[in-house]
């Protein structure tokens, strides 16, 4: 059944709504939270005892701050300066100093006041690089072991290639399962309306956003703020379809310009978020740190979040998979996107079945964004940083599938992380463009995609 106008205009209004409030409520966390430019983090260390598996905070450490002059991509000290802060760790390890503002700096460990038997692992790292821009405060993390455990962090870091390749290819995996969530519901909503949205992105950082909202701000812990958050997100994206995308296909604009909208769409929402989270990437309150190892596999630790993300992902993706292809939902969905008007004559609700698409991608795409946000910061550019791995998932899998969509982001995910054994990290998202671009060469079509005569 079609919605009539005064819906559509309601569902627009909660759309507006919810971005406005965001606007005005997480601006004002911000606020609340914008102590101006700094620094902290949390001194701990792993202990010899294989029965401790928690990191032991240390209490006393001291933490200086200089100015300093960093190298052009802010990831080596070129020279230090005069002191500018420093400050002294509590009993739960934690230190935060204030900075003067902006700029470049060197965080420095005084290894004097560390405990007894506790060392850094890396001796290179006891002075870190810090690059602030306006407001931003930053975490710095100083891997400390005792004797023994140092020495085996530091046998594992100087494995082969072999043992580096497999940790890399676990990221990437990792990695992939996120585009993949991101993506799958990029390629619903092209397959049913044709629609190639690249306001997607914006969900992307709607979705982490609006989890640190429910999880930071209004203090929700992270599992139930992830939920809220997915719910909201969903409401949103089919808010954007009856609000915008349903008129202007009834209008017949093509699809072309509605591809120009969603430029235009995208281009408001991202600055949106700018304006009400700020520039300055932040973490979640839970979750955000973890080093301990839950498990190994060979050479490949694997910390809870890592796996929670892995897992959950997988099996959502799966999940998705599987209500496609063995549900009636599944059946309607591959019927509109073979030919709406077909699907209309066999009694088929086309607009229900592209606003459940909707609703589905926008679901996905928040979880997505979450577990983004979960594994580096949250961020206002995130999605926009991801759009382009995103479209090459999409187009590697083949336009408008599901499965494909999955193995073109493993694709993408892990040549990402495993070309940096052979390229700078700056340069990871070549290997990764290239592999797109030599199957396009051989199947145009993508991996899972359908042929398509022409003429």
């Amino acid at each position: 059944m079609a919605a009539s106008p005064r819906v559509r205009r309601s569902l627009l209004a909660l759309l507006v709504a919810v971005v406005v409030g965001l606007v005005s409520a997480d601006a004002a966390s911000a606020q609340g939270t914008g102590e101006g430019e700094g620094t902290q983090g949390v001194l701990q260390f792993r202990s010899d005892d294989p029965e401790v598996t928690e990191r032991q905070p240390i209490e006393g450490g001291e933490v200086v701050v200089y100015a300093a002059e960093l190298s052009p991509n802010g990831r080596s000290v070129v020279s230090r300066g005069e002191e500018v802060g420093r400050a002294t760790s509590a009993a739960d390890g934690t230190f935060s100093v204030d900075l003067p503002g902006p700029g470049d700096y060197a965080v420095e460990l005084q290894l004097d006041t560390l405990p007894e038997g506790v060392e850094i692992v890396d001796e290179d790292r006891q002075t870190l690089p810090l690059r602030l821009t306006e407001n931003q405060r930053r975490n710095v993390l100083f891997n400390l072991a005792e004797e023994d455990a140092a020495a085996a962090v530091r046998g594992r870091e100087g494995d082969s290639r072999i043992d580096r390749g497999a940790r890399l290819l676990v990221d990437g995996i990792k990695f992939g399962l996120i585009i993949g969530m991101c993506a799958i519901g990029l390629s619903l909503i092209y397959g049913t309306t044709g629609l190639v949205n690249f306001a997607h992105s914006e969900m992307i950082t709607l979705g982490a956003v609006l989890g640190f909202f429910f999880n930071v701000t209004v203090g929700i812990q992270l599992i139930p703020a992830a939920l809220l958050a997915m719910a909201l997100g969903g409401l949103f994206s089919v808010g954007l379809d009856l609000g915008i995308w349903r008129p202007l296909r009834r209008r017949g604009v093509g699809l072309v310009s509605m591809m120009i909208i969603s430029v235009g769409l995208a281009i408001v929402l991202r600055y949106l978020i700018l304006y009400q989270f700020g520039e300055r990437s932040r973490a979640y309150g839970d979750y955000a740190i973890q080093t301990d190892t839950l498990f190994e596999i060979g050479p490949v630790p694997f910390i809870p979040k890592d796996v929670v993300i892995i897992v959950i992902s997988l099996v959502v993706l799966l999940a998705v998979t599987a209500l496609l292809r063995l549900t009636k939902l599944g059946t309607a969905m591959r019927a509109v996107s073979d030919s709406p008007d077909l699907a209309a004559s066999t009694g088929i609700d086309v607009d229900r079945t592209v606003t459940l698409v909707w609703l589905l991608g926008g679901v996905l795409v928040t979880l997505g964004g979450i577990f983004q946000g979960l594994s580096e910061r949250v961020s206002w550019d995130m999605g926009f940083q991801l759009l382009l791995l995103v479209f090459a998932s999409v187009t590697l899998g083949g336009l408008g599938t599901d499965f494909g969509v999955i193995v073109g982001s493993l694709v993408v995910g892990g040549f990402i992380y495993i070309s940096t054994l052979a390229v700078p990290p700056e340069l990871k998202n070549v290997g990764a463009l290239l592999v797109l671009v030599v199957i396009l060469m051989i199947r145009p079509q993508g991996i899972f995609g359908r042929r398509e005569r022409i003429g």
